[in-house]
């Protein structure tokens, strides 16, 4: 719950600022961009160590904390969920790109995005500088797939639930081109997914578990099918 508590203050603070920048629009993979033979293309992953509750709209440190405990045993629930099928991904996504002819370098550890160097905004350019990825894995793009949120999510208003919780992974995938950081594709990724029949049967819950799992498996079709195509 304490790092719950804290996400919610930060984005309190950077409502408050005022200085988001403006979303990065989809960018359709293009034709050209798996073309070539041999392309040197590393995959990359950023994902949660495991899933998770999120109670967005329990915006208050008070709200976060009554959505928490009223939440408590789903949330315990959701953070022995398996991420395997999930973090898999890379792996497959590197398989599908060796059948299409690209030369692919897995890299094992999850990408820190935070700490690599930041770009400003321009459009269909990434805001974080990869050029220095180049040189270390000998690649000339770079496939990202960035999960922010996985597990199950519940709506609130302040201290009232306005909705069942649904499984859920949000993210965004991407095909950056190192000579200049810009966006080859740019997938936004969102799955939410609603449990067949009745939610509350803890310890268990059998129907949101199946929810959670249906989320996973459309966040991986969504990355694959258009790299296969």
């Amino acid at each position: 719950m304490t790092r719950r508590l804290f996400a919610a203050t930060m984005a309190s603070l950077l409502l408050l600022a005022g200085c988001a920048s403006p979303p990065q629009l989809p960018v359709t993979l293009s034709k050209t961009a798996l073309q070539s033979q041999g392309n040197r293309i590393g995959v990359a992953m950023s994902a949660p160590a495991k899933a998770d509750t999120n109670f967005p709209g329990a915006a208050c440190l008070l709200c976060l904390a009554a959505a928490s405990v009223a939440n408590s045993s789903l949330t315990t629930h959701t953070q022995a969920l398996p991420v395997d099928d999930l973090l898999r991904l890379k792996a497959d996504v590197a398989e599908t790109l060796r059948k299409k002819g690209q030369v692919v370098t897995v890299i094992d550890q999850p990408v820190k995005l935070g700490d690599l160097p930041k770009l400003d905004a321009a459009p269909n350019k990434s805001r974080i500088d990869f050029s220095s990825l180049r040189s270390k894995y000998g690649i000339d793009k770079l496939l990202v797939i960035d999960i922010d949120e996985l597990g199950m999510t519940r709506s609130y208003a302040s201290y009232i639930p306005t909705g069942d919780p649904q499984g859920v992974v949000n993210g965004v995938g991407y095909l950056v081109n190192l000579a200049d950081n810009s966006y080859e594709w740019y997938l936004p990724l969102r799955q939410v997914k609603s449990a067949a029949g009745k939610w509350d049967e803890a310890p268990s819950f059998p129907g949101l578990t199946n929810a959670y799992f249906q989320a996973v498996e459309g966040t991986r079709d969504a990355v694959l099918q258009p790299l296969a195509e």
